[in-house]
């Protein structure tokens, strides 16, 4: 069943279902432990990537049927969900949407190869489904800056000398070019000129920009929020941009905790109490804002359909995460 995000949208829901339902379908693994795990984390999540991919398909001047949408929709969760795999092994996290990892249950090993498994279905579906080899090829392209976004992060973790640049170009690739290619592609196959096509994309990256730094910050709060263990990112040297904020303002005392290696419970309650207390979390809560409110204009200049109803109003429930 959708999400409740998309409840008030039953069209919508509908489609996001049939995605899911799809996902499981095309996902082939005699593995009967590994093809369950992977359908639960394509199963009950907010499905945003589809779901922008599937509304910006209804904005150009054609209409494609649901039997090729569905399908591209499917593909980029697929990548999506194949890269949170892989992201759960390097980080050796054992939680992912409050259930256990693949790689905690069944091994680095295993888990590796189920996300590379989900990288051949995603360009499987891509190159079957798109309309153009150009498409493929451009979807290629967005797979590598997802990945040197990831790459990025290697000049984050423990530098105390990270910036808010540095972590802005590290999310542009690692987490808003697949939310830029999904309402991009939406736009391509519903035939939109390049003007929609780009404002597309643009709309896509702040989106993206936005989730990731909203989810920086409910890493302060409850756990259950994330459906990741706390602070799990700073116990892995990851710096997100609260934390980058206070060290690019110099601020002594959280430099002097950061500048540790394998820090204790108490020394990361310390550095997240300093985080809150001196304004760091609240100047990244505005970031996120910032670029929620930049997708809100761009949207605005949408053609006048449904679509651009539900989009305004998605995206602001994204950006009440934080109130």
């Amino acid at each position: 069943m959708a999400h409740s995000i998309w409840k008030k949208y039953s069209q919508m829901g509908k489609k996001v279902d049939q995605t899911t339902e799809y996902i499981h379908h095309v996902v082939n693994i005699k593995n009967e432990e590994i093809r369950v795990m992977i359908e639960d984390l394509t199963s009950g999540g907010k499905m945003l990537r589809p779901a922008f991919f599937l509304l910006f398909s209804e904005l150009g001047p054609e209409k494609k049927p649901d039997s090729e949408l569905i399908p591209l929709a499917a593909s980029l969760e697929l990548l999506h969900v194949a890269t949170l795999i892989h992201d759960d092994v390097i980080d050796d996290s054992p939680l992912r949407r409050s259930k256990t990892t693949i790689h905690t249950r069944y091994g680095k090993r295993n888990a590796i190869y189920a996300g590379d498994y989900l990288f051949t279905v995603y360009f499987e579906l891509a190159s079957r489904y798109l309309p153009e080899q150009k498409y493929v090829v451009l979807n290629a392209l967005s797979m590598k800056k997802i990945l040197t976004g990831e790459l990025d992060q290697m000049l984050i973790n423990y530098n105390v000398n990270a910036t808010t640049k540095m972590y802005l170009t590290e999310v542009s690739g690692k987490t808003a070019e697949l939310f830029s290619l999904s309402t991009m592609m939406g736009a391509v196959v519903s035939g939109g000129d390049q003007k929609l096509v780009n404002l597309a994309k643009n709309i896509g990256h702040d989106i993206g920009m936005s989730f990731q730094i909203i989810d920086d910050v409910l890493d302060f709060g409850n756990s259950k929020d994330t459906g990741k263990p706390n602070f799990e990112d700073l116990r892995n040297g990851v710096y997100s941009l609260p934390y980058i904020l206070g060290l690019q303002a110099k601020d002594a005392e959280l430099i002097e905790i950061l500048s540790r290696n394998d820090l204790t419970n108490e020394e990361i309650t310390n550095a997240a109490q300093i985080v809150v207390d001196k304004g760091y979390l609240a100047k990244a809560k505005e970031i996120a804002l910032t670029y929620s409110n930049h997708a809100l204009r761009r949207i605005n200049k949408l053609p006048n359909k449904e679509s651009r109803t539900i989009l305004t109003k998605v995206v602001k429930k994204l950006m009440n995460r934080v109130d």
